[in-house]
């Protein structure tokens, strides 16, 4: 009995060992797995900070190119606006253009039938060859004097004429300048001069002023110095500018009368 229980302890304590023996070289495996997996995940991890930073710079980008799309899109209506604003000014203007036109043939028509009736005075009074009685000289006395008044007519309705094309010419002159609109091409900031993309046949001559604008901001003005057909100089008038701003390529110009 003795030698049995003596078996049996040897046997269990044998199977004990071999059961540890297992179990340990499991733990060592599942050490290793274990670390193995800690430097994955530290490896996931940074990988995922990395797009998580990257996503951020993404969407910051996004955002400012959305605030620039709405600002250009402001822009772009206000200059739609501005210009509903002027095409209604030219048509009020040619209008104007049209009734001061109509006059204007009025008195032309005025002046070819006071010029008919002078020369048909003249040709009275040089058929009055021989005034023999007080009435003949009574009726060329008046004829003179018609005649007088008629040439008086005629001068002053030429002058009005004269005067109405003056006008008409510089209203015309005026509501383009009213709706001039121009672009600063480059700006030399060492020399305080600008380059427009406005010139003598947009009617820009020199000394003229300008306003510029960015928006609905006021930049500056500037002042011609020098103009060719289609584009011009201009010198950035000192302490025109706003505080903190400065003059920059794409900025529009406009004259003051269209500011007004």
């Amino acid at each position: 009995m003795g030698k049995i229980l003596l078996i049996v302890t040897l046997a269990l304590a044998a199977i004990t060992a071999g059961l540890g023996f297992l179990n340990r070289g499991t733990l060592v495996k599942t050490k290793t797995d274990l670390s193995d997996t800690q430097v994955k995940l530290a490896d996931t991890e940074k990988q995922l900070g990395e797009k998580t930073t990257a996503l951020s710079d993404s969407e910051k980008k996004v955002g400012d190119l959305t605030a620039k799309n709405d600002q250009a899109q402001s822009e772009i209506s206000k200059l739609k606006a501005d210009n509903q604003t002027k095409d209604s000014k030219i048509t009020d203007l040619e209008t104007k253009v049209a009734d001061a036109e109509s006059k204007v043939g009025e008195l032309n028509t005025s002046i070819a039938t006071l010029q008919q009736e002078n020369e048909s005075l003249k040709t009275a009074a040089a058929q009055v060859t021989d005034p023999a009685t007080d009435e003949t000289k009574l009726e060329l006395e008046s004829l003179k004097v018609a005649n007088a008044e008629l040439e008086s007519n005629l001068t002053k309705a030429q002058e009005r004429i004269a005067s109405m094309e003056e006008k008409l010419i510089e209203k015309k002159r005026v509501e383009k300048l009213n709706t001039l609109t121009g672009r600063i091409l480059a700006v030399n900031e060492a020399w305080n001069f600008v380059v427009l993309n406005l010139g003598n046949n947009d009617g820009i001559s020199s000394n003229s002023e300008l306003l510029v604008k960015r928006g609905n901001t006021q930049v500056g003005r500037v002042r011609i110095t020098s103009v060719e057909p289609a584009s011009s100089i201009a010198d950035i008038i000192p302490g025109s500018l706003g505080r903190g701003l400065s003059i920059q390529p794409g900025d529009y110009v406009i004259t003051q009368y269209a500011s007004n």
